[in-house]
């Protein structure tokens, strides 16, 4: 290939032939333990281990809040004046979104250059082994981005599960933490809350400290078995609010779920300071003994920004009409989502409210929706008018965005799904629940069309709308809603 086609443009369409489509259930799929074993051999053929051992790495793993927590370490480690790398997942709107040196994304010729590095160094080395997969890739190049960029803190957000999670190449991170547990990915991590705690503990390594969200107790004996097995101490984080004027701090990311986040993220700044030997961990330990936050732990927390969670922006075009999106796709989290909008819409005295939603087909449509239809159901002065079904334009199988109109069988489950909650929640015959009822489109292009239509119809009253159940879902609306701004 020549030098003038090794472009940002080629590299992402070289990147979209790592995603295979193949499921780890399918027969004759590589076991993921075996994938994983193999990962280490790419980061040894690569020249990559002594690289990684050398990253002060803050390894985060959880069902829910992970990035909200990664991206709020990131903040309180600038705001004391540490250089950080992070890589989370998945992206919204560009791939490099996952790998972000001081909060903002690499810049495409970096991108660039570091991805032909890591894609000809692998076609060179490991021909026996093939390329990896596009998570597996996507770490390795984010290791290799990271070191080359000198990066004095390194933050890793686990993508599933974490004993065997590509991130878990590290090997002795300087603190580990692990958010709230729930039910997700059943098929993959277990069938039980402890089978998935268990799973979620891999990344636990001998004498790193583990920092945890309160959790329920199937889960929490499960992290401290496995703390006990490995010699990782495991330590529950201290409410934010336990701290002298804690209750007082605003953290940036809405919804009272994101306080027991932040409460762990303090934790994880705080021992990697003291276990990198940071120059400011003196001062810190001294505000600490205070029962106090320093005053960068504070900065950090509330000016911390995460797109996609919790994140409200007002429409482009049309004067009345506000978008809240949160990609909250577990039942705790679609819980807290439907908290956060029917709280927010309260506060704003809007009139008319929507939901769009879709979901990714390896979840049970049920478990989302059941949260959402039992939070409406209680906030008297907050109601749905109306819930929305669209296919996203991007998805697992593809980097392409298109917003040509999609098969919607999914969807169609969905609405039924909706429906049938909508009616046992009210008690009503179906023919009397038809304002809430599922509506079914082909495209995100034909739903905020249908949304518009309607605040226009109903101006000067506001509408509301929470686009939830799928990060892919959130990350094309923001799409479409940042092409109207140009």
């Amino acid at each position: 290939m020549r030098d003038d086609d090794r472009t940002y443009d080629a590299a992402v369409r070289e990147l979209a032939k790592t995603i295979t489509g193949k499921k780890r259930a399918d027969p004759g799929a590589v076991t993921w333990e075996a994938q994983f074993a193999q990962l280490e051999t790419y980061v040894s053929r690569l020249d990559l281990r002594g690289r990684v051992d050398a990253l002060d790495v803050v390894h985060v793993a959880g069902t829910k809040g992970k990035g909200s927590t990664c991206a709020m370490v990131e903040g309180m480690l600038r705001a004391s004046g540490t250089r950080v790398g992070t890589f989370t997942s998945p992206h919204l709107m560009d791939v490099r979104e996952r790998f972000r040196i001081d909060g903002a994304m690499v810049d495409e010729e970096t991108f660039a250059r570091e991805f032909w590095w890591t894609r000809d160094a692998i076609a060179a080395r490991c021909g026996d082994l093939g390329m990896p997969a596009y998570f597996r890739f996507l770490t390795l190049l984010g290791l290799r981005i990271f070191s080359s960029a000198g990066v004095e803190a390194c933050v890793l957000e686990v993508g599933l599960g974490g004993r065997l999670d590509a991130t878990n190449v590290v090997r002795a991170p300087a603190a580990c933490g692990i958010t709230s547990l729930g039910m997700d990915h059943v098929d993959i991590l277990g069938d039980t809350l402890g089978k998935i705690a268990t799973e979620k503990a891999g990344i636990m390594k001998p004498g790193v400290r583990t920092f945890t969200a309160p959790q329920k107790p199937e889960a929490m004996v499960a992290l401290e078995r496995r703390a006990a097995e490995v010699g990782s101490p495991l330590v529950v984080a201290r409410d934010l609010d336990s701290y002298e004027g804690g209750s007082e701090i605003e953290v940036g990311l809405a919804g009272p779920h994101q306080r027991v986040n932040a409460a762990v993220a303090v934790e994880l700044v705080r021992e990697w300071a003291n276990a990198t030997n940071q120059p400011w961990a003196e001062e810190m330990e001294a505000s600490f003994a205070r029962n106090e936050l320093p005053e960068s732990f504070r900065v950090g927390l509330e000016k911390t920004t995460w797109p996609g969670r919790s994140q409200v922006m007002h429409d482009p075009d049309v004067m009345n009409l506000t978008f809240y999106l949160d990609g909250a796709h577990t039942i705790e989290s679609m819980r807290h989502s439907a908290e956060w909008f029917t709280s927010t819409a309260r506060a704003v005295t809007a009139e008319h409210n929507i939901m769009l939603f879709n979901c990714m087909d390896d979840r049970k449509p049920e478990d989302l929706l059941e949260p959402v239809a039992d939070v409406f159901h209680t906030t008297s002065n907050v109601q749905l008018e109306r819930a929305i079904f669209s296919p996203p334009d991007s998805t697992t199988s593809g980097l392409d965005k298109c917003g040509d109109a999609k098969a919607t069988s999914w969807q169609d489950r969905c609405a039924r799904t909706w429906d049938d909650i909508i009616v046992k929640r009210a008690n009503v015959l179906a023919e009397k629940a038809q304002d809430t009822r599922g509506v079914v489109v082909s495209s995100i292009h034909q739903a905020l069309s249908l949304i518009r239509h309607r605040a226009r119809e109903v101006a000067p009253a506001r509408v509301n709308v929470l686009v939830t159940g799928s990060l892919y879902l959130v990350g094309d609306v923001l799409r479409h809603l940042k092409k109207c701004v140009k």
